[in-house]
């Protein structure tokens, strides 16, 4: 299934950033490191509030489709 265009991970697939996902010592789930196109790590462990605000504040949402907060 493809990432919503205005989602974390649709805007860090469309602008080249890569998603490393380690696994947690403790409980379910992932870990979520973010590297921009040039291999900087640019967020690291971030919630989808800090991941989303990152995403805004660079520019990488498109302007034309809603807000992914406001969808549900």
């Amino acid at each position: 299934m493809a990432a919503q265009p205005n989602s974390p991970n649709g805007c860090f697939e469309r602008h080249g950033y890569r998603v490393v996902r380690t696994l947690r010592k403790t409980g379910a789930g992932h870990h979520r490191a973010i590297y921009s196109p040039n291999g900087q790590q640019v967020l690291n462990r971030a919630g989808f509030d800090a991941e989303i605000q990152f995403c805004i504040e660079h520019g990488l949402l498109l302007e034309n489709e809603c807000d992914p907060l406001q969808t549900a």
